[in-house]
């Protein structure tokens, strides 16, 4: 059996040295690579280890010990936890500067242009509430009709109403149509029992219109 670095549910230090393309933080330990959400570069965590890989394992922050300047306030850890909004945590001029970066990796490492130049991306004055089709996911959950997103790589579904990019107008559209769906006792889809047909409501508002 092949020894590693760190073992399931160890607790330990970490200082955080870079953000992998799906925005997770990364630290080192003797080499080994863990990935860690809701964390960010030159920030230290007291984490515990989740799974252990041959190459690389995840973990969860216990509690954040010193944080980075470019730290900005969650609206909802959610977000983080399915990835709807991967990088919420962190500024936005830094979250710009980020998709840049991995547009320069990819043309660099993948496509082997590292000559062509990336041009900065133009932000948004209000990067939030701008979506305007959505598809949530409901499942049942203690008897109720309930709207969110699936945790990442599952399909445990994370209660949400506040999606925070969605136009706040759909977000009450899906709320008010699942309160008449759970009204009719309309089914959800159960995957276990295979029951139910109800998989998710899609809403979708007019850019100018607004219907």
């Amino acid at each position: 059996m092949k020894n590693y670095p760190v073992k399931k549910n160890q607790e330990l230090e970490v200082d955080i040295l870079d953000l992998s393309h799906e925005g997770n933080g990364i630290a080192k330990v003797d080499g080994y690579l863990l990935f860690i959400e809701n964390t960010l570069p030159n920030e230290r965590a007291l984490v515990k280890v989740l799974k252990v890989g041959n190459k690389f394992g995840f973990a969860k922050v216990m509690k954040l010990l010193q944080a980075s300047p470019d730290r900005q306030e969650l609206p909802n850890e959610a977000l983080l936890r399915t990835g709807i909004a991967p990088l919420s945590h962190l500024s936005y001029d830094k979250q710009l500067a980020f998709k840049q970066q991995q547009v320069e990796n990819v043309l660099a490492k993948i496509a082997k242009l590292p000559e062509i130049k990336v041009n900065a991306p133009i932000g948004m004055e209000k990067p939030f509430g701008y979506r305007n089709k959505a598809q949530i996911p409901v499942q049942k959950i203690h008897g109720e009709l309930t709207t969110g997103f699936y945790r990442k790589n599952s399909h445990t579904l994370v209660p949400i109403e506040d999606f925070y990019i969605q136009d706040p107008n759909i977000d009450q559209a899906i709320i008010k149509v699942r309160d008449i769906l759970q009204r009719f006792n309309v089914k959800a889809y159960n995957e276990e029992a295979h029951e139910g047909f109800l998989r998710h409501i899609v809403v979708r508002r007019g850019h100018h219109s607004g219907e």
